[in-house]
């Protein structure tokens, strides 16, 4: 089947390509308004908190979504990974943002929020990833 042709309304709403466009558009808005919901609760340090909470629990749930649909179900839920780990977590994560909020924190000289950023950011992350991944397991369990 070439990448935009469908043989029918089944083939066109689980393509991968409406997959990823649907979760996306889900994850981007959800991005957009809770980032922004968090940084105007007056956090301290001229930290982009919002960013980071993101980061951390888009994060967490790509850890929990890969292992539920692409290792645990059988069959594997490609469709559902495409939809939910690409699509929304795609969408919702804003691993630019962060690049681009460090950015103007170095420009700004707030080296300590920069460098806070890129540490929190990455450590957090990484936690989120194996605790989403902890939580599939235990209720997945292991094979």
């Amino acid at each position: 089947m070439p990448i935009f042709l469908a043989n029918s309304a089944y083939d066109l709403v689980t393509h991968p390509i409406t997959l990823v466009s649907l979760g996306s558009a889900v994850g981007g808005n959800l991005r957009y308004y809770l980032g922004r919901w968090i940084d105007q609760q007056g956090w301290p340090w001229g930290f982009p908190w919002g960013t980071l909470v993101i980061n951390v629990s888009g994060s967490f749930l790509l850890g929990f979504l890969a292992i539920i649909f692409l290792e645990r179900l059988l069959p594997p839920r490609r469709e559902l990974y495409l939809l939910l780990g690409t699509g929304f977590c795609g969408g919702y994560t804003t691993f630019s943002t962060f690049e681009w909020e460090t950015y103007k924190l170095i420009r700004e000289q707030n080296y300590l929020a920069a460098g806070g950023n890129i540490f929190l950011s990455v450590l957090l992350g990484l936690i989120g990833v194996i605790a989403g991944v902890l939580l599939a397991l235990s209720i997945f369990g292991r094979r």
